[in-house]
């Protein structure tokens, strides 16, 4: 695995050295391991390598093939090398002067890829990849990132040139790329509003979206999306049963491709049914190969007795214990953090992120997770994420699909069921929201939805859970943009359930924080729940193997029974993700005033931020933890966010990058 770079002069300037050196110099820290750089007339690559499994070791980037036509840089775990090789009936030309085919490296594998199926070689690939090849032939660039997880990939690009790399970093270091940042995307940050896949914070550099190809020439650059399943198309199985064995064939599969590394292989736990499904497979794979599994959980301050919505409890101790007393060789580590935030050593965070954390509450263990990983020599550490979309989806279009089949007398069996399992309470509420809510007209819709939320019923409701400065947000459309929003809301309510989830699966794009923490702690983030062949699998099955005799989830509950405690199986409530982080915005209450002191001095801070909001919100902050749910919220998304994007703000203010 590794960071990238390239620059490719169309108008007959040639490469300059100086500046391939340069974005050499701005990436090296996201690949320590080695890395080369190739130039040749107007075209130039560069790699920086870190070695996180055996493959790695043989990576000798900038790869060139035979005939010297084509020139690769990649950045890639590929999951299906066998299948790959015998396809081909042998090793690939590149690689012939290697003994075995576990000496070749997976860039060997995507260029002889390219080299069989040109731009189409992305749809024989599976793993997480970010990859370019230049094309001496045509004079091409192409690029391309692997579906739902893959590491980054930015670009920047002129009549006269484009250039890439796997963070902007790597941009700004051409003295030619204005440094910049973009309002559209400091909008689409601040709300939600604006833009599109490709907007990132910096002005004139863009984002190729993850199942995204890329190819520039003379005439310009095109990017498409290549990666759309078909959301039609439904997995007829002839029993139950015959659902389970696919389902543990190939998440089995998926979790061991995960687990090849070179060094112990780690797990984020919770006491949810996500990663719980990676311990219950990874543990005995790994205990196969005489290795033990190391979890690491997340655990509150002591003494916690904060808050806790309905449906959520705050401490997965319970739950991850009992994990670990079913998993003989799983090691269970609890981390605490207690009395850190998230405004510590903020300037490395950014060093590598290099934009700011979204989910700002999450920031301080996620990070003491992957330090404690580092330390102990565990370089991959796999999560569950996404899984709630894939193996974990709860079911919500169940109702929906068997009314459309006509499938009326197995729909009241379903419900009577749903009647016994959660009570007619529940039962109406989801009866409702499934079957009948979908069919309202948009008015009605947004209706249902102010009386639910009477925060929603004005028209600058946009301005209640945002920090944007309300001058900067009419300076550009704000109050323009979030007029649409709410036909957008329900237009997206109102589609199928799987195209729902396939959009989510496409917006929910974490490699910026891939790249940043492989930089920064030496670790492999992996997500097996977020694999594409398991996100394919999971959106061409039923509802209804989602929902079965009125439970949610019902796939990975009947997948584990046996295999994970009835406790977890049969947990209905949802874990808090740093679920103190109000007692630790409390305690740091100096702290804060001392940050806001310092965005009050900033020009961009004071020009993007609605410093006064913060300062009203931090001077009103309670002295206890016993605020309603209303106040967490807009402590979470207005203060604590505000902080956040401000102190991003003042870093790149201060010239850093």
């Amino acid at each position: 695995m590794s960071a990238l770079f390239g620059l490719v002069h169309f108008d007959d300037t040639l490469a300059d050295d100086a500046d391939l050196a340069r974005m050499d110099a701005a990436l090296v820290h996201h690949g320590a391991d080695g890395g080369g750089i190739w130039r040749e007339g107007g075209a130039g690559l560069g790699q920086r390598l870190k070695c996180f499994t055996p493959q790695d070791a043989w990576e000798r980037q900038p790869l060139c093939s035979e005939d010297g036509t084509c020139l690769l840089v990649s950045d890639a775990r590929l999951d299906h090398r066998a299948e790959l090789i015998q396809h081909w009936h042998g090793s690939p030309g590149e690689a012939q002067a290697s003994s075995t085919t576990s000496h070749l490296p997976d860039s060997a594998l995507i260029l002889h890829a390219y080299r069989t199926w040109g731009v189409e070689c992305v749809r024989h690939l599976r793993g997480v990849f970010a990859f370019a090849v230049w094309d001496t032939r045509t004079q091409t660039l192409f690029a391309a990132r692997s579906p739902i997880a893959a590491p980054t990939l930015f670009y920047t690009a002129t009549e006269r040139y484009i250039a890439f790399a796997t963070m902007p970093s790597g941009l700004y270091a051409l003295p030619f790329v204005p440094r910049a940042l973009d309002e559209t995307g400091l909008v689409r940050l601040l709300t939600g509003l604006g833009g599109d896949a490709t907007t990132t914070l910096y002005r004139s550099i863009r984002r190729l979206p993850s199942g995204h190809r890329l190819i520039a020439d003379r005439s310009g650059v095109r990017t498409d999306n290549y990666w759309q399943p078909d959301l039609t198309h439904t997995l007829h199985l002839g029993s139950d049963e015959a659902y389970l064995d696919a389902f543990h064939d190939l998440f089995t599969r998926i979790v061991a491709d995960h687990l090849v590394s070179t060094t112990p292989v780690a797990l984020q736990l919770s006491g949810g049914l996500d990663s719980s499904a990676i311990a219950a497979v990874s543990a005995p794979l790994l205990a196969a190969r005489g290795e033990r599994l190391t979890a690491f959980t997340e655990v509150p301050q002591k003494g916690f007795t904060g808050a806790q919505p309905r449906g959520f409890y705050a401490d997965e101790t319970p739950l991850v214990q009992a994990i670990a007393t079913m998993t003989p060789n799983l090691d269970l580590q609890l981390i605490h953090t207690d009395g850190q935030t998230f405004l510590e050593d903020l300037d490395a965070l950014f060093a590598t992120l290099e934009m700011p954390f979204q989910n700002t509450s999450n920031r301080v263990w996620i990070e003491a997770i992957l330090a404690e990983a580092s330390r102990r020599g565990r370089r991959v550490v796999l999560d569950g994420m996404q899984g709630n979309i894939t193996l974990s989806w709860p079911g919500g279009g169940w109702l929906r699909e068997l009314i459309g089949a006509g499938q009326w007398g197995i729909a009241v069996q379903q419900v009577q069921a749903l009647l016994q399992v959660r009570g007619s309470r529940a039962a109406l509420r989801s009866i409702i929201s499934q079957g009948l809510v979908p069919l309202l007209p948009a008015p009605a819709w947004l209706a249902l939805q102010r009386l639910r939320d009477v925060r929603q019923a004005t028209p600058d409701a946009w301005q209640t859970n945002t920090v944007i400065n309300p001058e900067f947000a009419a300076q550009h459309g704000v109050p323009e943009l979030a007029h649409h929003h709410d036909d957008r809301l329900w237009q997206r309510f109102s589609r199928d359930p799987r195209r729902v989830r396939y959009e989510a699966l496409v917006a929910q794009d974490f490699g910026s924080y891939i790249s940043a923490y492989r930089a920064r702690f030496g670790v492999d983030m992996r997500s097996p729940t977020a694999d594409v062949r398991l996100a394919e699998f999971c959106l061409a099955l039923p509802e209804t193997q989602f929902w079965r005799n009125g439970e949610s989830r019902s796939l990975v509950r009947r997948a584990f029974a046996g295999q994970l405690p009835s406790s977890v199986l049969r947990n209905r409530l949802r874990g808090m993700q740093a679920a103190d982080w109000f007692e630790r915005l409390i305690g740091a209450r100096e702290e804060f005033h001392v940050e806001l002191a310092r965005l009050e001095r900033s020009d961009l801070a004071r020009q993007v931020l609605d410093l006064t909001r913060m300062r009203q919100l931090l001077e009103r902050l309670p002295a206890s933890a016993g605020a309603t749910r209303a106040d967490y919220i807009t402590y979470q998304n207005v203060l604590q966010r505000g902080f956040m994007i401000g102190a991003f703000l003042c870093w790149f203010e201060a010239g850093v990058l």
